[in-house]
């Protein structure tokens, strides 16, 4: 059984019938079916594809691959002004998309799959004449797809949806028959690897590792912004640097994505690939929001030490963490800016809690968790709009902190610190900022750390801290510590 359904009711238990519009030169057809106990690297054992992506927060995971549809800020009129209208066009876009004839297959479960992807930092596309190591070449300003394969999996087990585009001389029970069969040739897929314990292959060994930003670069930035700051210009400025890591070969990118999540169970991973050797992944610490049931969740994380070495000296860090003014009065800065953005964006906060320790495995950070009401209708995306860049990934403010980073970043950030993430069709979702990242390259990975420049920095300090920073991918590729 299938029937054609609108938007607005695709989101119900029971979806409507809604006669074909007539629309376009097509339709979308998907199908959805349960899946048994399933593991990640089952989903990620599976060949690298041209388009792939992986999404976790707490025990839900999404994997998918391929693209039925995307949105890509490229399309754009050449005329269209960058910054934050690229979040208002890539609404409009996926709304555009939604809206075209849908067909569910009613005898399953009735969903479509998620808009998968993110933005660059600074909303455009890196000039190329500002990246000529070309890492930044497959990620414009926005970038989404809609996958064609789609497994979500919780601790109530796993879905598989299947999502493929139509053209209108197919009938529709003809398109959900195809589906239907390819769904369940998936399915006995994933069950086969499942059985057989398949796991993506080894990370290739490092052969080189190259720093474009040495320590006596990084001191004197420090101190030019320091400048800035004491002058009061700014209160606040996240300075960022890279790491070249060149592999053997070419590594698999569900490879580094498993090695990665395994060893931070705590962060937001996720995985962005528009290529076999073209992807983006890493284990943020933080949400910039999620959006579920109109409620929205977001959270600072903000001043940072490391990790003890045993319990008394991780209890005595955390300590010395919550009582250290620099840490604090930078953690503040970031509260600030959210409770600000947010309130003109027109919702509000009921309660500012007293921050927390969040501990990681090589690094501890002061962290306040934020809710608060959105109205009715609201979307994911513009509430990103309304907070991204926030002060823990650029500073305070913030178009002083962008032009200061402008003028002391070498490497561009292009994805690094911009929001990814995933959004569905009714504007619910979750984005975090790129952070503990890699951007690869065939065999070449750049790997991006950054810290909160606040009065009282030190520059030996904050390297230290990107240092540590940097260990959460460097571990994943089986390096050592850098000096």
């Amino acid at each position: 059984m299938s029937e054609t359904i609108s938007p607005e009711t695709a989101a119900r238990d029971r979806p409507g019938v809604r006669p074909p519009s007539g629309r376009g030169a097509g339709f979308y057809a998907t199908v959805s079916l349960r899946l048994g106990s399933l593991q990640p690297e089952t989903v990620l054992a599976s060949p690298p594809a041209g388009v792939r992506g992986f999404w976790q927060s707490g025990a839900r995971w999404i994997a998918h691959a391929g693209s039925a549809a995307e949105i890509n800020t490229r399309d754009r009129d050449g005329s269209a002004s960058p910054g934050a209208d690229v979040f208002v066009w890539t609404v409009r876009e996926a709304k555009r998309i939604l809206s075209e004839p849908w067909v569910y297959d009613l005898d399953g479960e009735a969903r479509r799959p998620r808009f998968h992807g993110g933005f660059a930092f600074g909303l455009a596309r890196t000039d190329p004449a500002g990246d000529p190591a070309g890492f930044w070449e497959p990620f414009p300003g926005g970038r989404f797809s809609l996958p064609a394969f789609e497994v979500e999996a919780g601790p109530d087990g796993a879905t598989l949806t299947v999502t493929r585009r139509y053209p209108d001389d197919v009938a529709r029970d003809r398109a959900i028959d195809e589906l239907r069969r390819r769904a369940d040739r998936t399915r006995e897929r994933l069950q086969a690897l499942e059985r057989a314990g398949a796991t993506p292959g080894a990370v290739p060994s490092a052969t080189s590792i190259e720093e474009p930003v040495g320590p006596d670069e990084w001191r004197h930035g420090i101190e030019r912004i320091l400048s800035e700051i004491s002058g009061g210009a700014a209160r606040k400025v996240v300075l960022a640097r890279s790491l070249d890591v060149t592999l053997a070969e070419v590594p698999d990118s569900a490879s580094v994505l498993q090695a990665l999540r395994g060893s931070n169970p705590l962060a937001h991973t996720y995985l962005i690939q528009f290529a076999a050797d073209r992807f983006l992944l890493g284990a943020a610490p933080e949400l910039i929001g999620r959006l579920e049931a109109g409620r929205f969740r977001t959270m600072a994380v903000a001043g940072s030490t490391p990790r003890g070495a045993d319990p008394e000296s991780d209890e005595w860090l955390g300590r010395q963490l919550l009582g250290s003014r620099k840490n604090v009065v930078e953690h503040e800065i970031v509260v600030e800016d959210i409770v600000e953005h947010l309130t003109n964006a027109g919702l509000e906060i009921a309660e500012i809690p007293e921050p927390e320790l969040l501990r990681l495995p090589r690094i501890q950070h002061l962290r306040t968790e934020l809710e608060a009401t959105v109205p009715v209708g609201a979307h994911i995306l513009e509430l990103v709009r309304a907070l991204h860049p926030t002060a823990a990934v650029c500073g305070y403010p913030r178009e002083t902190a962008r032009e200061i980073l402008t003028e002391e970043e070498r490497e561009p950030r292009g994805w690094y610190a911009g929001p990814v993430g995933w959004f569905d069709d009714r504007g619910e979702g979750e984005f975090a900022p790129a952070l503990r990242s890699a951007v690869g390259r065939g065999p070449l990975l750049r790997l991006y750390a950054g810290c909160g420049i606040v009065e009282g920095s030190r520059p030996r300090a904050e390297w230290d801290e990107t240092r540590v920073k940097l260990q959460t991918m460097l571990q994943a590729l089986s390096v050592g510590r850098v000096p």
